[in-house]
């Protein structure tokens, strides 16, 4: 049978410098919520590839005459990429899926009872370790792709490529980090007070209630009548 995928080779480069470090995804419950790891899922064999994208908004505005400038609006949640992570059961005999994907399925299940999906930390020795502070911070697995490239003969998938594209969690302290002023055009912190809706929270804040949904949008809220007092909301600004 032909072996698609990666070789001994592949492994043993890993082994460079000192003991080899396993790539893992550390599972939370939520950002901001249980420092408490739902589990951590090691790699089979560390990525051969990592991307990580940084962007900030720009916004143009009119400036003197016929002039037009551009200004910084905020900075937008880093996103990393995982390229061609391998997982292969093929010596135990036993599904690469139910071992290894269905856990990783699982980080794009929404949880009822939190209102959020989980998020993950990307752990990787000194790869992380010595990384900006941004390389730190807990992402949500916003698309996995996997390709199952060997089977045993009664169809048990033994080897797959998967890739990820993790986008990072950011608190709301941490948005309103990026982008501090607090006025209709610019992000604010709201805090929940007993009895509001989203509709009065957006009567407030735009003098418009038909705005709730932006708010709901910005926040991840699906049933806007599960707001809870104390929680924080994020009012997204209105670009105009």
């Amino acid at each position: 049978m032909p072996v698609n995928g990666p070789s001994a080779m592949d492994y043993n480069s890993q082994l460079f410098r000192g003991q080899l470090q396993k790539a893992m995804l550390v599972a939370y419950d939520r950002p901001g919520g249980s420092e408490l790891s739902l589990y951590k899922l090691e790699f089979f064999l560390n990525p051969r590839e990592i991307t990580v994208e940084k962007s900030v908004t720009l916004e143009e505005d009119q400036g003197q005459g016929n002039t037009r400038e551009t200004r910084w609006t905020m900075t937008n949640p880093v996103t990393l990429k995982l390229g061609e992570i391998w997982f292969d059961t093929y010596e135990s005999r036993t599904s690469v899926r139910k071992t290894y994907i269905d856990k990783l399925e699982k980080l794009l299940d929404y949880n009822k009872d939190t209102h959020h999906i989980p998020c993950v930390r990307f752990v990787w020795g000194r790869f992380t370790q010595d990384s900006v502070k941004d390389l730190q911070y807990l992402f949500y697995v916003e698309k996995l792709t996997a390709k199952y490239t060997m089977f045993l003969p009664d169809g048990t998938p033994v080897r797959a490529s998967v890739q990820l594209d993790l986008k990072q969690a950011l608190p709301i302290e941490m948005q309103l980090a990026n982008d501090p002023k607090q006025s209709p055009d610019h992000a604010k912190l709201y805090t929940v007070k007993r009895g509001d809706t989203l509709q009065a929270i957006a009567h407030a804040e735009y003098d418009d209630p038909r705005e709730w949904r932006r708010i709901a949008d910005t926040n991840g809220i699906d049933d806007p009548m599960t707001l809870r007092p104390g929680s924080k909301l994020l009012v997204p600004p209105i670009l105009k």
